[in-house]
C-alpha cells in the first residue's frame, strides 16, 4: 500500500531522537519517503493535509529496528540434521558450516533464503539489515540475487559478500570484485547499497586486506567484517603475527570509522582502546554467540570505553525484540550487576546506534523531521499500563515480534495489521522449504 502522505495520529511515539522524546497522544506526518512533522496529534492534524490517516490510538510508534549483522541464507539451516555437534567455534566452521552450508549455496537457495529471512524481518519490525553473504561458489552475481529479493519485499538493506581465501586466492579476488561491482551498480539506490566485506585474519592474507582497505577508501563504501568471534582467531594471530588481531589490523592500516566489526567476543582491553581511537563500530550478537559457544562479548565495557555498539541477529534468532532482551539480560548475569545495560541503552543499540554503526544516522534510526520514514507500530496489550514513564522498559523486556502491527519502510506501508503486503507469504515459505531440503541433502548422506 502506497500513499503520497500519511498521518499517524494518537499513538505513543518513541522518537529515539537526540532528546529521546516520548510523546503521548502523538502524531507523525510522512510525505513521500520522508518524515516531515512530529508532535502532538492535534497539532499535526490541524496544521497539515494528508492523503491517509492511520488512527494508532493505544499503539506504540517506534523507529524501524535495524539489524547490523545478518546472514540471510542462515534461515535455510533451521532444524538441519547434524550428525556430530561441533566441539568448538573453529570446529563449527570447519566441520559443519563451511562444507555443508556455505560451499553448497547456489543462487536459487540464496534467493529463496533472502525472501524468507527478509519476510521475517519486516514482520518482526526490522526495516533495515546489513547482510553478509557467504557462498564462495555462487559468484559472480550472487549479491544481485539477494538484492532482487530485498526489492520485492521493500526492505532497506546494505549487502556485502564475504571475501575469503579459504578456498583459494583467486576466489578471494572474486569476492572482492563481487562487492566492488555491486557497490558501483547500487550507487544512488533509494533502498539498497553495497559494502565491502572480509572474513577474518585466518582466512584472508594481508595483501587481500590491504586491497580491500584501498578500495573502500576509493569507493567510500565501508567494510563489514567478523572479529574474534571465537578464541581461535586470537591464538592464530598471536602465533602467526605475534600480535593480537586488532593490533595486526591497525599495523596494516585497515581500521577506521567506516569499519563495522561483528561479534568482538574475545577482544582484549588493549584492542578495544585501538578500536575506539580509530572509530571502529561494533555489532553485538548475544544469541548466536551463545549458540556457537563463542562466549559473551564485553559490551558494557565497550560502551564505557567509547565504542559505538549496535545489535545484530547473525541470521540466527531474527526477532530483534528477542535479541534486545538477550542483550538486556545476559550482561547483567555475566557481571552480576542489574544496573548494566539499561533498557534505554539497549533500545538505542537496536535503532540509532545501529544507524551510527552503518553510517546512516542522518537517514534512519529515529523519528524526526528530515529522516526517512522507516517506522513500526506495535499493537501491544499487556496486563499493566503503558505510558511515557515505562514504555521503553515494556519494549525491551516484554514486546515480541508478533506484537508488530504495521511497518513502513521509506514511506511505503509493507505490513498492515500483521499482514505482509509486498509478497505472497505462503509462496515464499514453500520455496524456502524446498531449497532447504536441497541444501540438507549433503549432510543427510
Amino acid at each position: 500500500m502506497d500513499s503520497r502522505s500519511i498521518a499517524l495520529l494518537h499513538g505513543l511515539i518513541v522518537t529515539m531522537d537526540r532528546d529521546r522524546r516520548i510523546i503521548e497522544d502523538g502524531g507523525v506526518l510522512i510525505e513521500g519517503d520522508t518524515i516531515t512533522a512530529v508532535g502532538k496529534a492535534e497539532e499535526v492534524e490541524s496544521s497539515y493535509s494528508f492523503d491517509l490517516k492511520l488512527d494508532v490510538k493505544g499503539k506504540i510508534v517506534l523507529p524501524g529496528l535495524i539489524d547490523s549483522h545478518r546472514h540471510l541464507y542462515g534461515i535455510l539451516t533451521r532444524g538441519m540434521p547434524v550428525r556430530k555437534v561441533p566441539s568448538s567455534f573453529i570446529s563449527f566452521l570447519e566441520d559443519l558450516w563451511w562444507p555443508f552450508v556455505e560451499n553448497r549455496l547456489d543462487k536459487d537457495m540464496i534467493y529463496a533464503a533472502a525472501l524468507a529471512s527478509g519476510l521475517e524481518a519486516i514482520k518482526n519490525g526490522t526495516t533495515c539489515i546489513a547482510d553478509i553473504l557467504e557462498a564462495p561458489f555462487a559468484i559472480p552475481g550472487a549479491l544481485e540475487v539477494e538484492a532482487r529479493a530485498m526489492e520485492e519485499l521493500g526492505l532497506r538493506a546494505i549487502l556485502s559478500f564475504e571475501a575469503t581465501e579459504r578456498v583459494s586466492e583467486e576466489n578471494g579476488e572474486l569476492g572482492v570484485k563481487e562487492n566492488l561491482d555491486f557497490i558501483r551498480s547500487r550507487r544512488g539506490d533509494a533502498l539498497i547499497r553495497g559494502m565491502f566485506c572480509v572474513h577474518t585474519t585466518f582466512t584472508c592474507s594481508p595483501e587481500l586486506l590491504k586491497e580491500v582497505r584501498e578500495l573502500a577508501n576509493r569507493e567510500g563504501a565501508g567494510i563489514h567484517m567478523h572479529l574474534e568471534e571465537g578464541a581461535y582467531e586470537t591464538m592464530y594471530c598471536l602465533v602467526k603475527y605475534r600480535k593480537l588481531p586488532v593490533q595486526f589490523y591497525d599495523e596494516i592500516g585497515f581500521l577506521g570509522p567506516d569499519v563495522l566489526a561483528a561479534q568482538c567476543v574475545h577482544t582484549r582491553p588493549e584492542e578495544r582502546r585501538i578500536m575506539a581511537e580509530r572509530g571502529v563500530k561494533v555489532s553485538h550478537e548475544p544469541l548466536s554467540n551463545c549458540e556457537v559457544g563463542g562466549g559473551i562479548a564485553p559490551v558494557p565495557e565497550m560502551i564505557e570505553e567509547g565504542l559505538v555498539v549496535g545489535l545484530g541477529t547473525d541470521g540466527y534468532i531474527v526477532d530483534e525484540f528477542e535479541v534486545m532482551r538477550a542483550a538486556f539480560l545476559i550482561h547483567k548475569g555475566r557481571l552480576r550487576d542489574p544496573r548494566v545495560m539499561p533498557a534505554e541503552k539497549v533500545l538505542e543499540m537496536a535503532t540509532i546506534d545501529n544507524a551510527r554503526a552503518l553510517g546512516m544516522d542522518h537517514l534512519i534510526g529515529s523519528i524526526e523531521p528530515g529522516k526517512k520514514a522507516d517506522i513500526l507500530i506495535l499493537d501491544y496489550k499487556p496486563p499493566t499500563s503503558v505510558g511515557k514513564s515505562n514504555v521503553v522498559s515494556h519494549i525491551v523486556t516484554y514486546v515480541r515480534g508478533s506484537d508488530v502491527d504495521t511497518v513502513i519502510i521509506n514511506g511505503r506501508i509493507v505490513v498492515m495489521e500483521g499482514r505482509v503486503l509486498t509478497v505472497n507469504e505462503e509462496e515464499v515459505l514453500i520455496r524456502a522449504r524446498e531449497e532447504a531440503l536441497r541444501l540438507w541433502e549433503a549432510i543427510r548422506h
